[in-house]
Parts: C-alpha cells; sequence; structure tokens
C-alpha cells in the first residue's frame, strides 16, 4: 500500500491584504494563487516510489488535523511561522512526522528546526527525492541541506492535477532564480543567489501551457525580476505572443520588474502584444539618498517620472511597490508620494513600511546601531521593526495610514485613474479577431452589480464617471479600466478603519 502525504500550504494571516476585495467582487475565485512549490514536490516524485499525495490549501478549506496520512509536509514564509507551528504540533503530536521546508525553513533554520522531524533549507529539486527514498527506507535523516544552487533544467512543472483553477485568481509561472542586485532590506538572495539561471524556453512554454490547460485567465511570472537577461526576456515574449495569438481565449499576464523596463520602449511594446496588462515596479522611494543607503543607489539613473509615463502609455499599468521609513525620509515623504502618483497618473500604489528581516545587512545594521525594536513577523504594513531615524513611530504609522486612505478617496484615484487612461497610446491588435471578451461577460456583470449596489455613493460615481472616460478616451479601454477598479476596490475597502482591523495589524503601541 503507498504511502500517504499531506501537503499543507499554511493560511496566510495577511490574506486579507493579498488581493481579498479583488476576490470578493470576483466571487468565482477563493484565494490568490496555488503553492507551486507543493506543487513542484509532486512532480519531483520519482516513478519508482510509491507514494500518494493530498493537497491542501488553507486559504481554501483549513487543514484536516485528523487526516489520516504517513507524512505532512508544510511550506511557508515567516508571516505564515505561526500557523506552520500550529500545524506541525497537531500532527507531532498524533505520532504523524512532519517535514518542513521553504522561504522561512531556509532564512530562519533556528525558529524552523523545533517544529519539523525532517527540515529542508535551500530548493528541493534534488533534496525531496533523496528524501522520499531515504524515508521508504526507513532511514530519512532530520536535515536535507542543498548548499549548490540547482541547474534550473531539472526542475519539472508543478503537477496541477488537484488544482481547480475556478479557486484561484491566477496561476504562477517562475521562468529564473537569481537576482543582481542586492538590496539591504531583501533576503531574496540568500534564498535564489546572485547568479542568474532559467528554465528553457520549452519548459517555460509547457506551464504556461499547462496553466491555460487547467482553466487559468492570467499566469503571474513570479521571478523576482522579469527583466535581467533582455535576449532571453526577448525570445520568450516572442514565444508567448506566437502561441497566445492563436487562442480564442488568450491568456492574460502580468509579472515583477524594476523601473529600467520603463526605459525600454521595444521591450515595452513586445510585453503589450504578450497581453501583460500588469507590472510591479519595486520602486522603493522617490529619494536617491534613500536609495543609496539600502543598496539599490543603481536604480536612480532611471527617472520614474519619465519611466513610469512611458510603461502605461503601452497599456500597462505599473503596479507602484513604495516603502516608507528610509533613515532619509521625514514627514514629508508622505505627501512627495502622494504628488508623485498624481503627476505621473499612477492608479495603483501598494506603501509599505520599512523592515529588517532578520539575517539582512539591514538587520545588521539595525543592530549594530541599537535601533532593532523587536523580531520581523513577515508584515510590512503599519508595523515595523526599526526604529525610524527622522520621525516618531507614531508619525510613520499615522502618515502611512493617513496616506493610504488619501490616495484611495474616490475622487483622488479618479483624477490618476483618467490620467492614465489619457495617457494610453498603443493597444495591440495582434487578438481583434479573437473571441476573447465573451467569456468575459459573466465578470463585467458580477463588478457592474458590485459597483451599483455594495459601495458607497463617492465610490459609485467615481465607477461611472472612469468608465465614461474610457469610452470618451477609446472604447477598447473599459476592459482594462474594469481589471483596475476591482484592484481599487480592495484598496478602497482595506485603507478603511474596518480594512486595517480586518487584516489584524493595526498599528503597534509603543
Amino acid at each position: 500500500m503507498p504511502k500517504r502525504i499531506y501537503l499543507i500550504n499554511p493560511k496566510t494571516p495577511e490574506n486579507f491584504w493579498a488581493m481579498q476585495g479583488t476576490l470578493d467582487i470576483v466571487g468565482k475565485h477563493k484565494t490568490l494563487m496555488p503553492n507551486a512549490a507543493l506543487l513542484t514536490l509532486k512532480a519531483l516524485t520519482p516513478p519508482d516510489v510509491d507514494v500518494v499525495y493530498e493537497f491542501c490549501d488553507e486559504n481554501l478549506t483549513p487543514a484536516h488535523l485528523d487526516h489520516a496520512c504517513d507524512l505532512v509536509a508544510i511550506t511557508g514564509y515567516t508571516l505564515q511561522a505561526e500557523r506552520m507551528q500550529a500545524l506541525s504540533e497537531a500532527f507531532r503530536k498524533r505520532g504523524v512526522p512532519v517535514a518542513v521546508g521553504g522561504a522561512f525553513a531556509t532564512l530562519e533554520p533556528e525558529r524552523a528546526r523545533p517544529m519539523a522531524d525532517h527540515l529542508f533549507l535551500g530548493e528541493a529539486e534534488e533534496t525531496w527525492p533523496r528524501f522520499l527514498r531515504d524515508w521508504l527506507a526507513g532511514q530519512a535523516a532530520p536535515l536535507y541541506q542543498q548548499d549548490e544552487f540547482i541547474d534550473l533544467r531539472s526542475s519539472p512543472a508543478p503537477d496541477l492535477s488537484q488544482v481547480r483553477a475556478s479557486d484561484y485568481l491566477y496561476f504562477s509561472v517562475q521562468t529564473c532564480r537569481g537576482c543582481p542586485n542586492n538590496c539591504d532590506f531583501c533576503d531574496v538572495v540568500r534564498l535564489v543567489g546572485r547568479k542568474f539561471r532559467t528554465k528553457t524556453l520549452s519548459q517555460i512554454m509547457i506551464e504556461v501551457k499547462n496553466a491555460h490547460a487547467c482553466g487559468a485567465e492570467t499566469v503571474f511570472f513570479s521571478d523576482d525580476n522579469f527583466f535581467i537577461n533582455r535576449a532571453f526576456t526577448f525570445e520568450l515574449l516572442r514565444e508567448i505572443v506566437a502561441w497566445n495569438t492563436t487562442l480564442d481565449r488568450p491568456l492574460s499576464f502580468s509579472t515583477q520588474a524594476t523601473v529600467q523596463i520603463g526605459a525600454d520602449d521595444e521591450l515595452l511594446k513586445l510585453l503589450a502584444d504578450a497581453r501583460f496588462a500588469v507590472i510591479f515596479l519595486g520602486l522603493e522611494t522617490l529619494c536617491k539618498e534613500c536609495l543609496d543607503e539600502v543598496n539599490k543607489g543603481q536604480m536612480a539613473r532611471f527617472d520614474p517620472r519619465e519611466v513610469i509615463p512611458r510603461i502605461s502609455s503601452y497599456g500597462i499599468m505599473p503596479f507602484l511597490g513604495m516603502i516608507v521609513g528610509f533613515d532619509h525620509d521625514t514627514t514629508a515623504v508622505f505627501s512627495d508620494i502622494e504628488g508623485f502618483l498624481a503627476e505621473t497618473g499612477s492608479p495603483i500604489a501598494s506603501i509599505s513600511v520599512l523592515n529588517a528581516p532578520r539575517n539582512t545587512a539591514l538587520y545588521r545594521r539595525m543592530q549594530t546601531e541599537g535601533r532593532l525594536q523587536e523580531e520581523f513577523r513577515g508584515f510590512w504594513h503599519l508595523t515595523t521593526n526599526i526604529i525610524p531615524k527622522q520621525m516618531t513611530l507614531q508619525e510613520l504609522y499615522t502618515g502611512h495610514k493617513s496616506l493610504f486612505q488619501r490616495l484611495y478617496e474616490p475622487e483622488q484615484f479618479e483624477r490618476r485613474m483618467v490620467k492614465w487612461l489619457a495617457n494610453v497610446r498603443y493597444m495591440t491588435d495582434l487578438y481583434s479577431t479573437k473571441k476573447k471578451t465573451f467569456y468575459r461577460i459573466p465578470l463585467l456583470l458580477r463588478v457592474a452589480r458590485h459597483f451599483l449596489f455594495r459601495v458607497p455613493p463617492g465610490v459609485r460615481r467615481m465607477f461611472w464617471n472612469v468608465l465614461k472616460a474610457a469610452w470618451r478616451i477609446n472604447p477598447r479601454l473599459i476592459s482594462r479600466a474594469v481589471s483596475i477598479l476591482v484592484q481599487y476596490w480592495h484598496y478602497y475597502d482595506f485603507a478603511s478603519r474596518e480594512g486595517w482591523q480586518k487584516a489584524g495589524i493595526e498599528p503597534q503601541r509603543h
């Protein structure tokens, strides 16, 4: 009889922050995206290893703590650590061994070790198959550590056989690992290294096609920086365009990158042709001194006031990630950000508070300066483990929350949104004959119903004003406007007093 393995993606405490307002409108989706790491473990299982898996995503349904299984495998990030601990204790109390891996385990092994019978550090492509054979032979070790970064060409496509597309807003595909930057506040280099490693084009396209076959409408390329190797990115995008234009139901895409992409018109046109709708940009700050202090000064050579509107001109929404609380930040930073977003017509921005994750360069510097007040808990909003330099904690938290609320007031958002729509100059014609609109009609009806009956009057007026502006500028922009409005509702809801409370991250008291 095969051994039974229970794969668990723990509930994310910040799930409300992870586009919950968007999910409320869309309706048919229950959470953001499936955990590709656990699904890759399934795909890594050697054919001669007799095991069966059951996949549990706690963002969809709680794990059954009495589930009959021979092994539990848990992965997660720092913000999931408490839930990982609770799951481990529950199963180990029953005598079920627990394997723990992922980002939290690799970055904080001293915290993860007590909750694991078998601890996995680093990438699992080589250690998981080895562990399975050891475990079935009764010789499994307490530690499996991958010291060298693996060749991604050996990484299989995630096994989607137990995943329903209707449960998820989008699917993720990873094309590469490794980041050449070494930002002081970021711990990703410890996870994936600085050397850029890619899968083959064939591997990537298999994963994209698998997602489409499973029913996905959007694929998120989860690379830390999608645009590192220009030649490789161009080759991949041309492959996507050639395939996507053959479909009656073409995919849309999103990804993460630096503002560098806004300096390349040829790349932006190709992204638009491939149906990239959103790009998350780690802009961080408008202040060169702030970039310098966290070892990211190289980004200052790209003027965001030029590159952000250029990205928008191709019909791609720049989703801006910015941070407050740098040593060079004063209370003026909040009005500076507000003015910048209005000037550039940037509809959506996520404003975080600077934190120092354990073992980063920033953590060590704050430790030396005696400015660490607690351990980083994985939350980047309304909380920090750093004592600010040029403002009090109360000024930082109050300014952060107030900025969020002002940015998503209906009138202010409407002005930014209409400016973004008016700035769009290029929309691809490669899909104009495809039947891509019909399957979106139910979504459009759900969105209209929400903004007609479930929002305050000011938000309702803004909704219709934006749609009228889109129709006046270019009717083809209406679908794009609706997608952005759905994201807006999430941030409006979150910025409300009730939203902060529902997220469980009210400002700390000091």
